[in-house]
């Protein structure tokens, strides 16, 4: 069976690149970027190999909406580090 974790690795160098230090992982622009690097590995590698895990399909749906939800936030409160966030990830928005 496998499972899903996020390793301290990227984590560390999402929070270097998007919050400004490496033990920075509560800032929302560093969490847009987490979850957009879970999202990316569930569509491109885990829904490859388990196309009929349901159950993963409602958590990426959960992720979406949570992301959703960061990013307005830094939309309304912090123009700069949206448009930052948005520019790197490649995000349609």
């Amino acid at each position: 069976m496998h499972c899903f974790f996020i390793a301290s690795e990227p984590t560390y160098s999402s929070a270097a690149a998007y919050g400004g230090g490496a033990g920075n992982t509560g800032c929302a622009a560093v969490q847009v970027a987490i979850i957009t690097e879970r999202i990316n590995w569930l569509r491109s590698k885990h829904f490859n190999m388990h196309a009929g895990d349901r159950h993963g399909h409602r958590g990426l749906q959960c992720l979406i909406s949570r992301r959703k939800r960061l990013l307005s936030y830094l939309r309304k409160r912090r123009r700069a580090a949206y448009a930052m966030v948005v520019n790197r990830l490649g995000l349609r928005r």
